[in-house]
């Protein structure tokens, strides 16, 4: 029963992390969005730059809940995909970009 509520949990933070992200990529628009990845610039930047030190905190704290339960930046981003399949044909091909991005997220969970 532990195992099903763990998987249970994990699935819940999972989904919604990646709904998170969904909604904010809604806002910036598609667009926006290929413009950005094309021109290499840093979604994840943008995003954090955009934020106030409380919601900041927050997300680091989710961020951390991520990685506490054991959830990859690939599930992530596959989760995301799944839920936002337009950004597929995007990201694909741009491995050195997600890669980045997976390090400037790492980096912010840190506190760096």
């Amino acid at each position: 029963m532990r195992d099903v509520l763990r998987s249970t949990a994990r699935y819940f933070v999972l989904i919604r992390a990646a709904t998170d992200i969904k909604n904010r990529a809604r806002k910036i628009g598609i667009d926006n969005i290929k413009t950005l990845v094309e021109a290499g610039r840093s979604i994840t930047a943008i995003y954090l730059e955009d934020s106030s030190p409380d919601k900041k905190m927050q997300k680091r704290r989710e961020a951390n809940a991520l990685l506490e339960m054991g959830i990859t930046p690939e599930e992530l981003w596959a989760e995301l995909i799944r839920q936002m399949p337009e950004l597929e044909p995007i990201i694909k091909g741009k491995d050195e970009y997600i890669k980045s991005e997976m390090k400037k997220i790492e980096a912010f969970v840190k506190g760096e």
